[in-house]
């Protein structure tokens, strides 16, 4: 089974968590008399906040549903209504992800969630649950999402909200499902079956719908099929083309792997053209490519090439490799803001027994109210101070982790760029592609060497430069003698990256130019402190570098040198003598 796709069938269910199924054609009936009434003068604030998210709700265009929610949004901002906010942001969330904006989608329900936890809404907060549960499956990790999803069923349960209980069902029966637990997410999808009895049809679809997806995974194509109809049967009366295209497309699927190619095609093309004029991004990225594997198998080559480019064009517009650093982020940022809340109101609660305290020991003597007062400052004070350390700790951690993952997103680049030059067939091409990979392996060895150092926010000049010089010359492969004259020095991070990045240009040069003819290559690198500055000095035993050599060369690493110089407010001198010398002073405040 093709597993782009399976992530969608749990996003399909949310909306009609919080929502009402009716027709798009009630829907677009709906939305034109709400936009005529829009069109009064007489409207107050409240009136066009409240009519703005109605529009939302009905409106059957995503883009412009997504539109008027932000309209309500900034509304209830102003008119500090939180509840209507948070059910402003909830709207935001559900509509952008149906538009396959993942991260955008997760920041504003976090957002949500907090308003909600702070109001003590448990049944919104219960939504809010499963969206994130929504999330937490698309990055695979299917744990977390069941523990969110238990979280709604427990509450949905307790306040006997059938409906609610029941797409929640289905949605847990999905992640059993996406982690291959195909016979409790068989089991799961009959329970509903059986509770639902009929009452809820959009349900009744959705449970067909899986439980078909799930006989399908077991090779049972009979059963599959028949399951499958019955869900696009129920859900086209409903014209909710979202899941009908994709129960389409997994119908497809079963009759490929039946060998009935052209049923096969029919059913995929119309999911397909479904998709298309729904506007739905990210099926019609995975329609395409089913589309593409299915004709390859024909040898409809032509075919299988416009879908690849269809499938191409809607997966780079996708993927968004700042996507995982965004989502942890809003995820620190999330857990952090819980945090403060939860300080805040002990402070408040402390702030509370220490006036009902003051206010029952009026009438005692001056003596004892004053003694009684120090003591609870004393206690007060001991009590944030445990609290600043704690989170000092926190945003020490916090940082360790950020260099961490800076480091390997530094890494993952390097290794990109690597895995180009591969590809390349002109050396200066591939040239090209060395220089930039190895300025970006200095600056991973920067973070590195911050996350092993722990807390610390400062590079140690010696082991730092040693240990980028020698990758240098190993990675070339050239016996060099290297000479080292380094005081042990710590700088700040900001002064570190740019004196790397010149150490690595001028060793570079050395190494690709300089030993040509040359016996006994050596290369000393020495950096001390002096009255004037940070004096750093690179020299090779060379053949030296001719001026207009020296243009040549330093097209690019040259004015990179420069410029980096000109950063750190240095100055450069540079002559040949028995070899290529390097001189630079910068300016140096040891306790930066």
């Amino acid at each position: 089974m093709n597993k782009k796709y399976e992530k969608h069938i749990l996003i399909l269910t949310f909306f009609i968590l919080c929502y009402p199924i009716v027709s798009f054609s009630q829907n677009r009936k709906k939305t034109d008399s709400l936009l005529k009434v829009l069109e009064r003068n007489n409207l107050s604030i409240t009136e066009k906040a409240i009519l703005f998210e109605t529009i939302s709700y009905y409106h059957p265009k995503l883009d412009s549903a997504l539109y008027f929610a932000k309209k309500a949004l900034t509304l209830f901002i102003e008119l500090k209504d939180d509840i209507r906010q948070a059910g402003a942001l909830e709207e935001i969330g559900s509509i952008e992800q149906r538009l396959g904006n993942s991260t955008k989608s997760l920041q504003v329900i976090f957002k949500s969630l907090s308003i909600y936890e702070r109001l003590n809404l448990v049944e919104n907060q219960a939504a809010l649950h499963t969206q994130i549960a929504t999330h937490y499956v698309n990055e695979k990790e299917y744990t977390r999402a069941l523990n969110y999803l238990e979280k709604s069923l427990t509450i949905y349960n307790r306040f006997n909200f059938k409906r609610k209980y029941l797409l929640t069902l289905v949605n847990l029966g999905e992640v059993y499902r996406l982690s291959g637990n195909l016979n409790k997410a068989e089991s799961t999808f009959l329970k509903v079956l059986k509770l639902n009895q009929g009452t809820y049809k959009p349900i009744l679809g959705y449970s067909f719908g899986n439980l078909g997806m799930v006989y399908a995974s077991k090779n049972l194509l009979k059963e599959a099929k028949i399951k499958l109809n019955k869900a696009i049967n129920i859900l086209s009366d409903f014209e909710d083309y979202y899941s009908v295209s994709i129960y389409l497309a997994e119908l497809g699927q079963v009759h490929k792997k039946e060998k009935k190619y052209n049923i096969a095609e029919a059913k995929l093309t119309q999911a397909f053209e479904m998709a298309k004029n729904t506007g739905l991004k990210e099926q019609i990225r995975d329609f395409s490519k089913m589309l593409v594997v299915l004709n390859k198998e024909k040898k409809d080559f032509e075919k299988a090439f416009n879908y690849q480019e269809i499938y191409q064009i809607y997966q780079d517009s996708l993927i968004n490799k700042g996507n995982i650093k965004k989502i942890e982020h809003i995820k620190s940022e999330y857990e952090i803001n819980k945090r403060e809340t939860e300080i805040q109101r002990i402070n408040e609660i402390s702030t509370n027994r220490k006036n009902i305290a003051i206010g029952l020991a009026f009438g005692i003597l001056l003596f004892a109210v004053l003694s009684y007062l120090l003591y609870k400052l004393y206690k007060h004070i001991q009590l944030t101070n445990i609290k600043l350390s704690k989170r000092e700790e926190e945003k020490a951690l916090l940082l360790k982790e950020l260099n961490h993952r800076v480091k390997n997103n530094l890494q993952m680049i390097s290794s990109l760029l690597n895995l180009q030059s591969g590809s390349l067939t002109q050396e200066s091409a591939k040239q090209i592609i060395a220089s930039g990979r190895e300025r970006v392996e200095a600056l991973s060895l920067v973070h590195r060497k911050l996350y092993q150092e722990g807390i610390e926010t400062k590079v140690n000049v010696k082991d730092y430069v040693e240990e980028l010089v020698l990758n240098l010359i190993d990675s070339y492969h050239i016996p060099i003698e290297t000479k080292f004259l380094i005081t042990p020095i710590h700088l700040a991070v900001d002064k570190a990256i740019p004196i790397a990045l010149i150490i690595n240009e001028l060793v570079t040069n050395s190494i690709k130019y300089a030993y040509n003819g040359i016996n006994s290559p050596k290369l000393r690198v020495l950096i001390e402190e002096k009255k004037e500055g940070l004096r750093m000095e690179v020299s090779d035993n060379g053949i030296g570098i001719l001026e207009k050599e020296k243009n040549k060369v330093g097209s690019l690493g040259l004015k990179l040198i420069l410029s980096l110089t000109e950063q750190l407010n240095g100055t450069l001198s540079t002559e040949n003598n028995c070899g290529t010398y390097w001189s630079f002073i910068f300016r140096y405040n040891s306790n930066l």
